[in-house]
């Protein structure tokens, strides 16, 4: 348990990123906040203005709202704004979680916020979500999204995972909440995604007649509900008296052929004989 804290409590140390290009602009595609190809969820408004590319751009200070972008590259960078009324996000990248502070005392707009570079050729998924909290010194907790730069080409609509294991990590993998990493040689890809908060969830999208949620049960791990298609399933207690990884805690098959989504919801509750709530996801197995 020990280990497991210690790795949250970096993750949550993140904090701001420099704002340093992650593309070159001469490399890059330009997408405007408004391409289809960025879905949003929640509350969203939009600011027409001069400063912002094109003239405009998009803002929140939801919580929960979220905006997410797939695309086939090797490199994205975060266009925004940052002010002295804006405020954290939790940007997600293939599940890497990163907290981001947009506070900036002077305006900068039309900046990079979040920038990868260097990922593995392929289809990656970056998602922002709205946290309504601000850091010190700030006046508001707004977020702004003038568009995005990738070094590739965007990916339209929700990207799903086809039959096979599906890592923690996959573009197909959208997270809600505060998820933690834990890094293990013994879990399957050596990873796994984990939290305790009530609320936070993990979605796969895939495409199939049959999923499998690979999680693992220890004495530190508490309550989920299972939801397929946004139907709950089931409730599942992960607690064990003893480590149990690469265990199966929940499946079902005969499913209609065509696109599911099954999402693990950590509930924040335990087992009274257990000493956390920790929800884990390992991986899933999608069958055809």
């Amino acid at each position: 348990m020990t280990t497991r804290l210690r790795i949250s409590f970096l993750l949550l140390l993140a904090g701001a990123i420099t704002l340093r290009p992650a593309v070159a602009s001469a490399q890059a595609t330009h997408i405007e906040q408004d391409d289809p190809a960025i879905i949003y969820s929640g509350n969203w408004w939009t600011n027409d203005g001069t400063q912002n590319s094109d003239g405009h751009a998009k803002l929140t200070n939801t919580r929960g709202s979220r905006a997410s972008i797939s695309f086939n590259g090797t490199a994205i960078n975060w266009i925004g704004v940052a002010d002295a009324y804006a405020g954290l996000a939790t940007v997600y990248l293939d599940g890497a979680k990163t907290i981001v502070n947009s506070y900036n005392p002077v305006s900068k707009y039309q900046t990079v916020l979040f920038g990868a570079s260097n990922l593995a050729p392929g289809v990656h998924t970056l998602s922002i979500e709205i946290t309504h909290e601000r850091a010190a010194g700030t006046d508001g907790s707004w977020v702004w999204i003038d568009g995005f730069d990738i070094q590739g080409t965007p990916v339209q609509g929700q990207v799903t995972a086809n039959t096979g294991t599906i890592q923690e990590n996959d573009p197909a993998m959208s997270y809600i909440g505060a998820w933690y990493a834990n890094l293990n040689p013994s879990l399957s890809g050596g990873a796994a995604a984990l939290s305790t908060d009530a609320g936070s969830k993990a979605a796969l999208t895939f495409v199939g007649t049959g999923v499998s949620w690979i999680t693992a049960h220890d004495p530190w791990s508490g309550i989920g509900r299972v939801y397929i298609d946004g139907s709950l399933m089931t409730t599942v207690d992960n607690y064990a008296s003893s480590t149990q990884l690469g265990v199966v805690g929940y499946s079902v098959g005969g499913l209609a052929p065509g696109t599911h989504t099954i999402t693990i919801e950590s509930t924040g509750t335990r087992d009274s004989s257990s000493q956390a709530a920790w929800v884990w996801i390992d991986a899933f197995n999608v069958t055809q």
